[in-house]
């Protein structure tokens, strides 16, 4: 029997090893694999709510795109409007860079729905990934890595179920990583024109962790060109490489100031900088543990977050920096890889590192992680340039169990294929897992909040104004006061109560609205906005929820 089992596996090997060398096509399905297994759950899982604060800055940024402006004009009355992660002042924009929302943006455009956006950006990197990794790999163990990826975050992850997660910025990591290797074989202009791509959407997505990418990456490069025993000429390295990515990303620098000009009025302030300049207390570098007293607040919510929960967390984090450090860790194994792959490479940690790309990839990951460790925390997606490396890493610990393997070559491939059918398993178990899902352990319940207010006044005839008040037992992280780009014309407009007087001047600036208040303090109630008790209705949302971190 197990004769047998062994003989359909080698069997199911060569036929893999034939589909392995057609690699554009490979890398293409697997990207379309992406995109129709996540479309097939959409009656199970439909498009996510937005939950987090930054969720909503990225949709204020996709929203403002999709009506063709790069910022909006600061809303009048604007301290009801200021909130967590936008910018208000010089312009009403998100801090974010600017890639992410342009590409939801585009989902928004073509269908209404912004997540198509996001959706798109997961089959786009499932096969980049695939690219990325044929250009380090024989095809078969490329092919190998891609489906790792693809199961492991293609289909059901919090990067497809949020709009915040590391999809574009892995993309754009994927063109630099796989790039390395092909032009360090030759110099060509096609493959240095992807390098540029992947320069360009880093610096739009996670600019210091792509910074990070693209160093080592341009160390390893140098060093594989002198070490080569026919080094590319100089005047060669000039035309094919210098020129193409000169010649692309001249163009994405004058895109990038003008698009800070318009936001901050700075060409060389980007919006991240202006808002953690106006808002932030505390420096998300470890080596910087003193707050900056100077900031001011316009209300007692954003001084709260910022100098309280915000000023908790990276407090916390400095003062506890292993333990934090080393539960981050644990967080990112989980995400990316899960522990039958993590097993593997710890069981053949040595093989590895014999393994000629197995070590140049590790050692770009710890010039990387050097870098991405002086930060507070390590989420996946502030990780997410790296992807394709951990990916390499994975597929090459999967090729270490099928020939370093103590007995056999039989023997061997059982194992091999045992393994990947336990992470197989292991990772279906855990696809419609909240866990799986979502970053925190109740980002769906702060969604469903928010989002039982909104579908109950969308079902009401006229339009609406929201005022919010929080209470005593508010979670400070659980911010509803955000709007669509053009707040005057949206149906529904959330603001901040902020007393009666000045919400009486925010209700008469939107006369004609039905007013609504929202107390959320632990449970939401939605209570219509009345000058006497009579004909208040109240209607409630309950179940408390408390931000894990």
């Amino acid at each position: 029997m197990l004769d047998k089992v062994i003989q359909a596996l080698g069997g199911l090997e060569r036929h893999l090893t034939r589909l392995a060398s057609r690699q554009w096509q490979v890398a293409v399905l697997l990207g379309l694999i992406s995109l129709g297994g996540r479309a097939l759950l959409l009656p199970w899982l439909p498009a996510p709510k937005p939950a987090i604060q930054d969720e909503f800055s990225y949709l204020l940024a996709a929203d403002t795109f999709a009506h063709g402006r790069l910022a909006n004009p600061t809303p009048p009355l604007a301290e009801h409007f200021e909130t967590l992660q936008e910018l208000v002042h010089p312009t009403y924009a998100s801090k974010y860079p600017p890639f992410s929302g342009l590409m939801m943006a585009l989902g928004q455009k073509l269908t209404g729905v912004a997540w198509v956006g996001v959706w798109l950006g997961m089959g786009v990197l499932c096969a980049t990934l695939c690219w990325a990794l044929q250009g380090w790999l024989p095809p078969v163990w490329a092919l190998a890595g891609g489906v790792i990826a693809l199961v492991r975050i293609g289909i059901v992850s919090y990067w497809t179920e949020t709009y915040w997660g590391g999809t574009w910025a892995a993309v754009g990591g994927a063109l630099v990583i796989g790039a390395v290797p092909r032009l360090a074989k030759r110099p060509r202009s096609g493959v240095a024109l992807a390098f540029a791509a992947g320069i360009a959407i880093l610096a739009n997505t996670r600019p210091y962790e792509g910074l990070l990418v693209i160093l080592a990456c341009a160390i390893y490069l140098i060093v594989a060109w002198f070490r080569s025993p026919e080094p590319p000429h100089i005047s060669s390295i000039v035309k094919s490489v210098a020129l193409p990515i000169t010649f692309l990303l001249i163009p994405v620098v004058a895109w990038m100031g003008y698009y800070n000009y318009r936001v901050t009025g700075n060409a060389l302030e980007m919006p991240y900088i202006a808002h953690e300049r106006q808002y932030a207390m505390w420096s998300p570098w470890l080596w910087d543990t003193s707050p900056n007293s100077a900031r001011t607040y316009s209300n007692s919510l954003l001084q709260d977050f910022w100098i309280t929960a915000d000023g908790a967390d990276k407090r916390f984090s400095h003062d506890h920096f292993l333990k934090t450090h080393f539960s981050d860790l644990i967080y990112l194994e989980r995400f990316y890889f899960g522990w039958p792959l993590v097993l593997c490479m710890l069981l053949f940690a040595r093989p590895l590192w014999k393994d000629a790309t197995a070590r140049s990839v590790l050692i770009l990951l710890g010039i990387f992680y050097a870098g991405a460790a002086i930060e507070t925390r390590l989420i996946p997606h502030y990780l997410a340039p790296a992807t394709a490396l951990g990916y390499v890493l994975a597929a090459c610990s999967l090729r270490a169990v099928r020939n370093e393997w103590i007995t056999g070559g039989k023997e061997r491939l059982f194992v091999a294929w045992g393994f990947a059918a336990v992470f197989v398993l292991t990772t279906a178990l855990a696809l419609f897992t909240p866990e799986n899902r979502f970053l925190f352990e109740h980002d769906y319940h702060i969604a469903a909040k928010r989002a039982g207010v909104t579908e109950k006044l969308q079902h009401e005839p006229c339009e609406h104004l929201v005022l919010v008040r929080y209470g005593s037992r508010h979670d400070l992280f659980e911010e509803f006061v955000y709007n669509q780009s053009d707040i005057d014309n949206s149906s529904i407009v959330w603001a901040r109560s902020l007393g009666v007087e000045q919400d009486e001047a925010v209700i008469h600036y939107y006369r004609g609205r039905q007013v609504w208040v929202v107390e959320e303090d632990g449970d939401m109630k939605l209570t219509r906005y009345v000058t006497s008790t009579k004909g208040t209705t109240t209607h409630h949302f309950e179940g408390s929820v408390a931000r894990q971190f």
